[in-house]
């Protein structure tokens, strides 16, 4: 493993500088491994290897010119990024003789190879212009290209961008105003893009698959799991934002607020074609996506003694999701991922007039008179089918929130961080499974399954009887839709200071953190925030729950010397 990067700077002219940053991320690793008969069964032995190298290099022309009152900054900017991967796994079982150890594949009387090989590169280039006029009205015009591999055609973007800002305080009329302080309005308009597939998705890759006639005998065959899309291109966000800032009380008080409006066009999503037709997935520029919101953040210094002190900053964004219309019109719709194929249905829809990664499922009545799940009939059709399905929830928060606090007493130092999240909701199938008999165990495992179902309390419950037979159990419902608002201590941290004075050799600073110290939610899962997907419908499927990893709580004890 190897790291490192070279910054060589330049002063070319009077107030042109040129800067280049070249590094390498380089990582090599060999394993191997042997098994003898003497431990297992059967011998065994692999080799693999996995070979990384990323190369970036940054350079950097740079002007700044000031005259009487104005003052110009312009920068020009050329980035590369290369990245290659390479991989190689060799196993065998059943050797000949143990003696080879692993060094000998052809010894195994079976044997298992695989490679393959990932490249991608990124060309970027930039351009700048920053002109300022008396420290009061500030004009930036900015244009940016990027060309991707991972596109096949397609492989250029163009993001131009533009911002103003006018510093109000610093205008004549606000001389005698003493109350406001850093009073500034800004406003800008710009568009960004988004590359975010693996490399070779565009090119319809085959993919190996097995299958027999009839016979115990596998044969290796070949079928298209990905269709081509050789006219994909980026994805483009554009985004208009005015924003407030103020300091009051001698900048004991400080405020910012923005109103955002952002517009995703050309969105990367995935689709999956019927399994009549091959089941086959494939990436297209479909739909828009907007994000409206306002972004408020206060910083406030509360206590300022000489012994004591006290500040406190407190973020919140308000933020309203929607999918404004996908190519098809307002009835085209298409669904993420099937969390668990064969007993669990789509879960998630991207539709027209509702958020990204909304649930998509049945609405849950109650049980019935003898203890049967039962749900809405929304097309009166007499029974219970995918036509009565509707949205049901959505993944996306209204509101987040964070809070940071840092007192300070003598030598003490005291740091604490709150996040929450309120008008979520997270589909729990992982409680489902647990009190469902469906699956391989159909068992049920929780306890309030057991406890508190149809045979103990009656049609109050919400769990059916354990001897009721031909239950319709649904996991995409709202039974198992749970608001997965919280608030959490995202950290805490106690710090005690030792001067050189004191120690006589060293300033000490002893840290003792918490990470994760606790949560408060109503959520009946192990984490309202913990991610269970991360293939390319992350965002589409981010609100179901199959059992994520929860956040570990983490403690941990630093010790800082500066001698």
């Amino acid at each position: 493993v190897f790291t490192g990067h070279v910054d060589l700077r330049f002063n070319l002219a009077k107030g042109l500088t040129f800067t280049t940053t070249n590094g390498v991320d380089y990582y090599d690793a060999k394993s191997y491994s042997f098994s003898s008969k003497r431990v297992n069964p059967s011998n065994s032995m692999g080799n693999s290897d996995t070979y990384r190298m990323m190369l970036q290099s940054s350079n950097n022309f740079t002007y700044m010119g000031k005259w009487n009152k104005h003052s110009l900054t312009s920068t020009a900017v050329y980035e590369v990024t290369k990245y290659e991967e390479r991989l190689m796994n060799i196993s065998g079982k059943n050797l000949l003789t143990e003696s080879v150890g692993w060094w000998d594949a052809s010894m195994a009387q079976s044997r298992d190879v695989s490679n393959g090989i990932q490249n991608w590169a990124l060309v970027s280039g930039v351009t700048r212009v920053m002109y300022n006029y008396n420290d009061r009205y500030q004009l930036t015009g900015t244009f940016r290209a990027d060309g991707s591999s991972r596109f096949s055609k397609n492989k250029w973007g163009f993001f131009p961008s533009v911002a103003a800002a006018w510093t109000i305080s610093n205008e004549k009329f606000m001389k005698n105003v003493k109350a406001v302080q850093d009073l500034k309005l800004r406003a800008s308009f710009g568009i960004v893009g988004n590359q975010a597939i693996d490399p070779y998705s565009t090119l319809g890759l085959m993919t190996q698959t097995k299958y027999n006639f009839g016979t115990s005998s596998d044969y290796v065959g070949y079928w298209a799991n990905d269709i081509a899309t050789p006219e994909l291109t980026w994805e483009k966000t554009r985004q208009f934002d005015v924003g407030l800032d103020f300091s009051m009380f001698n900048h004991r008080l400080s405020m910012s607020v923005d109103y955002f409006d952002k517009r995703t066009t050309d969105a990367l999503l995935k689709k999956t074609m019927p399994n009549y037709k091959g089941g086959a997935s494939y990436w297209v520029n479909d739909g828009e996506i907007s994000n409206r919101g306002v972004d408020i953040s206060l910083t406030a210094h509360l206590i300022q003694h000489k012994n004591f002190t006290w500040s406190t900053t407190v973020n919140g964004t308000y933020l309203k999701n929607r999918v404004e219309k996908l190519a098809g019109g307002e009835n085209d719709y298409f669904f993420g991922s099937k969390p668990a194929s064969g007993m669990v249905d789509e879960a998630s829809i991207i539709k027209p007039g509702y958020a990204i990664g909304s649930f998509y499922g049945y609405i849950w009545t109650g049980l019935d008179e003898s203890g049967k799940d039962t749900y809405q009939d929304m097309d009166n059709s007499g029974t219970i089918d995918g036509s009565d399905r509707r949205v049901i929830g959505k993944a996306t928060p209204d509101f987040t929130v964070g809070w940071n606090n840092t007192l300070t007493y003598k030598n003490w130092n005291l740091n604490l961080f709150f996040n929450g999240a309120f008008g979520a909701d997270r589909l729990n199938l992982a409680r489902f499974t647990m009190a469902s008999m469906v699956g391989d165990s159909r068992f049920i495992t929780l306890r309030e399954a057991y406890t508190d179902n149809f045979d103990k309390v009656g049609q109050s419950a919400i769990y059916p009887g354990l001897k009721v037979a031909g239950n319709n159990y649904q996991a995409v419902s709202t039974k198992w839709v749970e608001d997965a608002s919280y608030v959490r201590l995202e950290n805490i941290s106690l710090s005690y200071n030792l001067s050189k004075k004191v120690t006589k050799f060293a300033d000490i600073r002893l840290t003792l953190s918490c990470q994760n110290l606790f949560t408060i939610t109503g959520y009946k899962g192990m984490d309202p925030v913990g991610t269970t997907f991360s293939n390319d419908n992350v965002d589409v499927d981010a609100g179901i729950d199959m059992g994520a990893y929860p956040t570990p709580r983490t403690f941990t004890f630093g010790m800082r010397m500066n001698f």
